[in-house]
């Protein structure tokens, strides 16, 4: 029942232990306060991602088909006219939580669609090479607990993952105490925020080429196996290239570091390739591991959803009754051109890329998300670990975090319209 008493009289709902379902760092502190009407604002951390998506939340609206508002059920029955007649459907976006992937999953494998996620670019820079050579990869948690030296390739993580040096690198280790720990920027420089974080840390800064981590890595690795081969590489001088190598050598739980979405350079998948090779030839003096940092919007939950369903990851295609994986053919940007629906999913931001003129598009998202064009059908949804529980993977990609319901604006969440679209689509005729 709503109270009488005038909202600036009313205390604000503090929620404390909020997971932070954006980023991919999965943070469980959160300490977020709800006033009235359904506002939230988090008051425990400065972490620009938490702050602003939490801060986002207008009111419910209708849906709309062809920019009219309707009930929820005919804008259903839209979208299923809609992709009844497709013959080459998209669903993509998938910003959304493993309820809402699974709900996603099951109606691209009825309508035989290309399924992949708005942000698997930075994915499949990791994914390549994980696909053609393996790889030895850490996780959050032994990060902290372990690591005695931590090199960061590339740009500062912390632009896409904020909390990451708060959180998994500036804490006392919870099981052990190692020798003191100190972190290496290669290629790379340390923003403010890092630095203040790292305070009582010792910090190393090769401030290489960013273009040239692959190459830093190489003469790295080289000089692992040999000292007297050090060389220059990305605009580091032999002497340095060949300390930190020997540091690596002496590390007793080492770990490389590098956020792939931030390698601006061509076939950043290359560069990725090499910071592998130098994780696996340092494991030949002392015990070395890989930490590939990804997982805004759920795309990791999302590709381990597509995974243990399919067999194969996203950038597959599930027409002709058994999934085809082509990472450049099924790329939801490449492939967009050709398909004539799209059903996109964006539950984590108010966004809707602009697709072709004439392109016939389903889109679920948060209420107030600008499109450059008015879509076929337009449904509001709930945000995961905002408006309905959620679980969502940590960007290391072995933990499931559990996020609860903050407040309830009276959206549906993405798994209950998806369903609901899937039910509506005509029933297959019976096989003889």
């Amino acid at each position: 029942m709503a109270s009488d008493r005038p909202t600036h009289l009313i205390r604000p709902v503090v929620h404390r232990d909020v997971v932070c379902p954006f980023c991919g760092l999965g943070c469980d502190d959160l300490t977020v306060e709800e006033e009235p009407p359904a506002t939230l604002a988090v008051r425990s951390t400065d972490c620009p991602v938490a702050r602003e998506r939490f801060s986002r939340t207008p009111s419910a609206e209708p849906p709309r088909v062809a920019g009219v508002a309707v009930p929820l059920a005919e804008a259903v029955e839209a979208a299923a006219a809609v992709l009844a007649a497709a013959q080459a459907p998209l669903v993509a976006g998938l910003g959304t939580d493993v309820d809402g992937a699974r709900a996603a999953l099951s109606l691209a494998e009825r309508l035989g669609a290309v399924v992949d996620h708005a942000l698997s670019d930075g994915l499949y820079r990791n994914l390549a090479v994980l696909q053609r050579t393996g790889w030895i990869a850490t996780t959050l948690a032994e990060l902290r607990n372990r690591c005695d030296l931590l090199l960061v390739a590339g740009p500062d993580p912390a632009a896409l993952h904020p909390r990451l040096f708060e959180r998994w690198v500036a804490p006392a280790p919870a099981f052990q105490t190692p020798p003191s720990r100190e972190v290496v920027f290669l290629c790379g420089e340390p923003l403010d925020a890092t630095r203040t974080a790292l305070s009582g840390i010792p910090v190393t800064v090769l401030p290489g080429d960013p273009a040239k981590i692959g190459d830093a890595a190489a003469a790295l690795a080289a000089a692992l196996a040999d000292p007297s081969r050090a060389l220059g590489a990305a605009g580091i001088a032999p002497g340095d290239i060949a300390a930190l190598a020997e540091r690596l050598r002496k590390a007793r739980y080492a770990v490389v570091a590098w956020a792939a979405s931030a390698f601006d350079e061509p076939h950043a998948d290359l560069t990725v390739e090499r910071l592998v090779r130098l994780v696996r030839d340092a494991n030949r003096h002392t015990r070395c591991a890989g930490l590939p940092l990804a997982g805004h919007d759920n795309v990791v939950g999302v590709n381990q959803v597509c995974t243990w369903r399919f067999g194969v990851p996203l950038r597959t295609s599930l027409a002709g009754g058994m999934p085809l994986h082509d990472p450049h053919r099924f790329a939801w940007a490449r492939y967009a051109d050709v398909a004539d629906a799209v059903v996109w999913v964006s539950t984590f931001r108010p966004e809707v890329p602009a697709f072709s003129a004439g392109q016939t598009v389903i889109a679920l998202a948060p209420s107030g998300t600008a499109m450059a064009e008015e879509p076929a059908v337009f449904i509001p949804v709930g945000t995961p670990g905002i408006d309905h529980p959620a679980h969502v993977f940590r960007s290391d990609t072995v933990v499931a975090l559990r996020a609860r319901r903050l407040i309830d604006r009276g959206l549906p969440d993405v798994a209950t319209v998806l369903k609901a679209i899937a039910a509506a689509l005509p029933q297959e005729a019976p096989t003889c």
